[in-house]
């Protein structure tokens, strides 16, 4: 399983090398102010899935229940930070989720398709959190976990 993990996370180490140049946009000296703007919607492409983006198939990555910690906190690791070179993050409630969790919810993403970000303006956040855990039907509104612990426990 060693060697495996090792290909995968070298394969992760590749996917940004074979990410599109980035085009730099030819404007008239009056439209400066405006750069950010543009170069920001020229960044988004069509949608696709984050296994099309990386070209990193999902079946590629094992199930948590097969690997020891030090291998998922490495494939965790890997996976943050190929995110992170395609301008995608990962956002967790603080201690919602464990280790565990969190690298299966990363793997299960993989399918979700989010647009493509051919720039380098901007980041997309994908919020990774279990909303049903904390929602009050009384107010009608997500609380946070000491709230909820305040009001039921």
């Amino acid at each position: 399983m060693e060697k495996y993990i090792e290909q995968l996370l070298e394969l992760m180490k590749e996917a940004p090398e074979k990410r599109p140049a980035v085009r730099t946009l030819e404007i008239p000296e009056e439209m400066e102010a405006l750069r950010g703007v543009m170069e920001l919607e020229a960044s988004f492409g069509n949608e696709e899935t984050m296994e099309s983006i990386f070209g990193i198939p999902k079946i590629y990555f094992p199930d948590e229940k097969h690997l020891s910690d030090q291998q998922l906190k490495r494939l965790k690791g890997g996976i943050t930070k190929l995110w992170h070179s395609f301008n995608y993050e990962a956002d967790f409630r603080k201690g919602e989720f464990n280790d565990r969790e969190q690298y299966t919810k990363l793997v299960e993403s993989w399918s979700e398709t989010v647009p493509f970000l051919k720039g380098t303006n901007g980041v997309w956040h994908l919020e990774l959190f279990d909303y049903e855990k904390y929602w009050d039907e009384e107010e009608m509104r997500y609380m946070s976990e000491e709230e909820y612990a305040k009001k039921y426990y």
